[in-house]
């Protein structure tokens, strides 16, 4: 696992190149601006998801709510992802038809599956050239909009809202562009998306929380900013284990040990900690981790070290685990998966739905 120590060392040697990076992202963007290099329409329009830092800001939690939110609407999304970690290659590889899983998480990545699990009848495909795989549901799925998932560098596909994240307990970093720090383009981009969204509110009390926005504003000038609270949603039992057929209300007074293999971890504990879980112990894997037997193995027994009952782990990481895999290994200790929700105010969904009434597509 990368550790933060690990990560600054690596950003102070690639300092001295961070400048270089950061020109030349700007130069592509400019080019595209002046119609230099021309991005490519789909059928239908085009809401982007994306962050200016590398992981960690919440996006499929961001997607995933966005397009029930579509779905209510009358609306049928489809989602666009580049499915970091699996085999897609520039794609189109169907994750979900909207009928059911047509893909494994090694296959897709951990997060185009996660999000197809929690899409019901919403078609999800990856592949890192997003317009090829676009023009391929459009033709097989006829969707009335897409979803771009981690779509803001993703430049050379015309976007007609574009939505950045940025989380709110460390929103910019040391402001170093990489491989010198943790932004993939300069703080100055942010002014060209439609809309920023501060994620994690729910981690940063309500003072610097308003710091970091008067921050942000200074970016993105005259572009609405929102807000985005964490917040737990079901709690499924995937092993019951020793626990029987206890509900998962019964689990906030056991003693628990959690694992995850995420870009922020840290925010998993939090959550779980502010819920009322009686966390004794915790391992953190590197984000989009693919667990071996080993590493179950490992992870039931700090568990059982730790007095637990119970592990508790995230959906994007319970992926790439199989409630059978889990019960060979571990066949004592149950296992549950939480459910993180996003919450996003009444006025996004408005400013959200009125783009999209004005949206212009092909």
């Amino acid at each position: 696992m990368l550790t933060p120590k690990k990560a600054e060392k690596l950003f102070l040697i690639g300092r001295p190149f961070s400048p270089i990076y950061g020109h030349f992202m700007e130069i592509r963007r400019l080019l595209y601006r002046k119609r230099i290099l021309k991005p490519k329409r789909l059928p239908c329009p085009v809401i982007s998801v994306g962050n200016l830092t590398l992981g960690g800001t919440g996006k499929s939690p961001h997607v995933i709510a966005i397009c029930s939110f579509l779905r209510r609407l009358g609306h049928k999304p489809c989602v666009l992802t580049r499915g970091y970690g699996g085999k897609a290659g520039k794609g189109p590889l169907v994750v979900s038809d909207g009928k059911g899983i047509r893909a494994s998480a090694q296959s897709s990545g951990d997060e185009p599956l996660m999000i197809a699990s929690k899409l019901e009848g919403v078609p999800v495909i990856a592949g890192s050239d997003r317009y090829r795989c676009g023009t391929y549901a459009a033709q097989y799925f006829g969707p009335t909009v897409f979803v771009l998932d981690d779509g803001f560098q993703h430049i050379r596909l015309y976007r007609d809202i574009d939505l950045v994240l940025i989380e709110a307990p460390n929103p910019l970093g040391s402001e170093r562009v990489f491989p010198g720090g943790i932004l993939r383009e300069t703080p100055r981009t942010l002014g060209l998306a439609d809309a920023a969204i501060l994620t994690k509110c729910n981690e940063v009390p309500l003072g610097m929380l308003e710091l970091v926005e008067e921050q942000i504003r200074q970016l993105v000038k005259t572009k609405p900013i929102f807000r985005s609270f964490y917040q737990p949603g079901n709690i499924k039992i995937k092993y019951s284990g020793e626990i029987g057929s206890k509900s998962a209300k019964d689990l906030v007074s056991r003693n628990c040990f959690c694992f995850c293999g995420l870009a922020r971890p840290d925010s998993f504990t939090r959550l779980l900690t502010d819920i009322g879980f009686k966390i004794k112990g915790s391992l953190q894997f590197s984000d989009h981790h693919f667990y071996s037997n080993k590493d179950l193995k490992k992870i039931g027994n700090m568990a059982k070290q730790k007095g637990a009952f119970i592990v508790l782990t995230t959906e994007k990481d319970f992926a790439k685990i199989s409630s059978d895999k889990w019960g060979k290994i571990n066949r004592e200790l149950a296992l549950a998966v939480v459910d993180i929700n996003v919450k996003l105010p009444q006025s996004f969904w408005h400013f959200l739905s009125c783009r999209l009434e004005g949206a212009r597509s092909i």
